[in-house]
């Protein structure tokens, strides 16, 4: 998969050979980018995400050093699963061990000496699909990563919606059945209980038995097993449910669909497609948002950091965007 930023270019202002390196913090893996100064993808590192703030920072700090050996990147830009306040703060992180209320970006910014765009995974993924992927030109979106939870973003007349502390779009925490399966959060009944990668594993196991898990059911699914296809459906139904919320809420031209489960969005799109229309309200199946993949799948948010950092560096060159280190609502640079 060939993949560019043509913004990156626009925004660092950098020769062809300045590095921009971005992170996608999940609650199992970590995803780290670098792309060049023409916003070009150069490297991609995967490394399963460690239990505490401490050992994060330094395994990030560790990648940055693989990703761009010296004289290293003229920027990094992180985005992590949580509620990441606008001052670089974590609140919770329902997925990972360990990090709640530490300051993640300021301390890897203090390990690396650099100033660190620091923000929720999802808002970036949203900013890289905004500038250079499916969404380009929609005033008006969602978009849903689909991975151990699910989160979200709200694009809002082109850009990310980021409330006023920072936490918006966490729609993997609203209750889809009142009273149900307890989620880590300490809510019962999340969404993400019931739609995400790690629920399709539980489904997997619950209806098919043993130690079936989810890339076994859409390996099966692949093949025509009833059996695999049968829990796809039952599943499809799920997040097609939620899917209808936040289109009931936000009124959407389009939603977009990233994480690890678009890896396998053709196996699902039509039956998330016949539910969301049965679902949704006020709309005719004509008129209703389009679903689409994301175009860079599971890598959009650690390209969506990359651009973070990038438009950061080029307000902190001078750029022509003064009113912000990122114009569309991002996060300030943490230092």
């Amino acid at each position: 998969m060939t993949i560019s930023t043509p913004e990156i270019a626009d925004v660092a202002g950098e020769a062809a050979s300045a590095v921009h390196i971005g992170f996608d913090v999940g609650g199992t893996k970590i995803f780290g980018v670098a792309t060049d100064g023409a916003g070009k993808l150069l490297h991609t590192v995967r490394k399963p995400t460690p239990a505490g703030a401490q050992h994060l920072v330094t395994t990030l700090a560790g990648m940055v050093r693989q990703l761009a050996p010296q004289p290293g990147p003229v920027s990094v830009g992180v985005g992590m699963a949580g509620l990441i306040t606008t001052d670089g703060r974590v609140t919770i992180s329902p997925n990972l061990t360990g990090v709640d209320g530490a300051t993640v970006g300021a301390d890897l910014s203090a390990a690396l000496d650099m100033p660190i765009s620091f923000d929720n995974e999802v808002n970036c993924a949203a900013r890289w699909e905004l500038a250079d992927g499916a969404a380009q030109g929609i005033d008006h979106g969602v978009m849903v990563a689909v991975g151990t939870g699910i989160g979200g973003a709200f694009m809002l007349r082109g850009e990310v919606l980021r409330g006023s502390l920072g936490l918006a779009g966490e729609p993997g925490h609203m209750i889809v059945e009142a009273g149900g399966r307890a989620c880590p959060c300490g809510r019962r009944g999340c969404w993400e209980m019931y739609a995400s990668g790690s629920a399709l594993d539980r489904l997997a196991g619950e209806r098919l038995g043993g130690e079936v898990r989810g890339p076994d059911v859409t390996a099966a699914a692949r093949h025509g097993d009833v059996g695999a296809l049968e829990v796809l459906g039952e599943y499809s139904y799920w997040l097609a449910l939620g899917i209808s919320n936040l289109c009931v809420l936000t009124d959407p031209e389009m939603v977009v669909i990233g994480g690890g489960l678009s890896e396998d969005w053709d196996l699902i799109a039509q039956p998330v497609d016949e539910r969301l229309t049965q679902l949704l309200i006020g709309r005719a199946a004509e008129s209703r948002p389009a679903v689409a993949r994301s175009k860079a799948g599971e890598l959009s948010a650690a390209l969506g950091a990359a651009l973070g950092g990038a438009r950061e560096h080029r307000a902190a060159l001078g750029g022509a965007h003064t009113e912000g280190a990122v114009p569309d609502g991002g996060s300030e640079p943490v230092t």
